[in-house]
C-alpha cells in the first residue's frame, strides 16, 4: 500500500480538524481564541501581515471567502504561502500482506455499511483487505469540494489573484526544511488504527453525513469552535491526523520566525494551514509574544 503526496495532502485537508480539535482542552495560546477566524491581522512595529487560514478545496464553494481575500490582497505588498504546493514528499509503500485488514474486526451492521459506503469506489476483494487507515483517509474526505485544473483550490485563487496584481508571491518554509520536518509513516503507525476508528467514523457519518461535505460546510461558516468539537472525538479514537506526519512543532516555530522577521515596511497576505490559527497547534499566541497585535478580521 502506497502513501502518495496526494494522499497526505488529502489528509491534511480533511483532516486539519483534529490539529484544531485539541483546541476544545487546550485554550489557544495567548488567550486569542476566536472559534470563527479565518482571517487574522498580525500587526508589528515594523510590519504587519493578514494570515489567512486555508484548507484544500475549491474556491468555486466560497465566493465570499475568495472575494474577501481579493480585498485583502489588494491592500498587501506582497504574497506568502507557508510551502510550495508542488512540493513532492518520498512515497512510502507496504506489503499488503503485512497491512492489517479491517473489515474482519467490523461487527455487523457495520461491514455492511462499510460496503455501502465504499463499495461503488473499489471492488469487493478490495474492502475486505484495506486497512483501517486507508478506509479512515476514505471516509473522512467523502464528499469534499475537490478542486480541478479548471476548478482550482482557494489557495492558487488567491495565488494567482496576487501574481495578477504584480505582487511577489514567497514561501515561508524552503522546500529542503519541510522535507527535513516530513516524518515518514512506518508500519506500527499505519496499522495503529483500529476498527473501533472506523466505527466511529460511520456512527459520526450516519449522524452528520459525510463528513468531507461535513467539515467542508463548517470552514465555509468560519465555524471553528464545531470544527473542534467533533475533531476531538475523532482523535481520541486514534484517527491518524497531519501531525503524525509532520513535526508540527518545528513547522509553526519556523513559520512564527518567518513571520515575526519580515522585513520592515512589508504588508503582507500570508496563506497558512488552518489548522495553525486555533488549538492546540495556533500559532497566535508565539506570533503575540513576539510583539504581534492580533485580531479577527471579520
Amino acid at each position: 500500500m502506497p502513501l502518495t503526496r496526494r494522499q497526505f495532502a488529502a489528509l491534511a485537508a480533511v483532516l486539519c480538524m483534529p490539529d484544531l480539535g485539541s483546541a476544545q482542552d487546550t485554550p489557544a495560546k495567548g488567550g486569542t481564541g476566536d472559534g470563527k477566524g479565518v482571517f487574522w491581522r498580525a500587526k508589528f512595529a515594523s510590519h504587519e501581515a493578514v494570515l489567512f487560514g486555508y484548507v484544500r478545496i475549491r474556491a468555486s464553494f466560497l465566493p465570499e471567502m475568495v472575494d474577501e481575500g481579493k480585498r485583502l490582497i489588494d491592500k498587501a505588498e506582497t504574497v506568502l504561502v507557508d510551502m510550495n504546493p508542488g512540493l513532492t514528499l518520498p512515497t512510502v509503500k507496504f506489503k499488503n500482506t503485512d497491512i492489517k485488514p479491517v473489515f474482519p474486526g467490523l461487527g455487523q451492521p457495520y461491514q455492511d455499511e462499510f460496503r455501502t459506503v465504499l463499495g461503488p469506489s473499489f471492488p469487493q476483494a478490495r474492502l475486505t483487505t484495506m486497512s483501517a487507515f486507508e478506509a479512515a483517509l476514505l471516509l473522512s474526505g467523502e464528499g469534499q469540494q475537490g478542486f480541478s485544473a479548471k476548478d482550482p483550490s482557494i489557495g492558487l485563487v488567491l495565488t494567482d489573484y496576487g501574481i495578477s496584481r504584480g505582487l511577489e508571491v514567497k514561501t515561508l518554509a524552503t522546500d529542503e526544511e519541510m522535507l527535513r520536518m516530513y516524518r515518514p509513516p512506518d508500519l506500527e503507525k499505519v496499522n495503529s488504527v483500529s476498527p473501533a476508528a472506523i466505527v466511529y467514523l460511520l456512527d459520526l457519518r450516519r449522524s452528520v453525513g459525510p463528513l468531507g461535505a461535513y467539515f467542508d460546510s463548517l470552514y465555509k461558516a468560519r465555524d471553528g469552535e464545531e470544527i473542534a468539537r467533533v475533531g476531538a472525538g475523532i482523535t481520541s479514537r486514534g484517527v491518524l491526523t497531519p501531525s503524525d506526519f509532520l513535526d508540527v512543532k518545528a513547522a509553526s516555530g519556523l513559520l512564527v520566525e518567518r513571520l515575526a522577521g519580515l522585513p520592515a515596511g512589508t504588508n503582507a497576505f500570508a496563506a497558512v494551514p488552518i489548522g495553525l490559527l486555533a488549538g492546540g497547534f495556533s500559532i497566535l499566541g508565539d506570533l503575540k509574544s513576539r510583539g504581534a497585535e492580533l485580531s479577527a478580521i471579520d
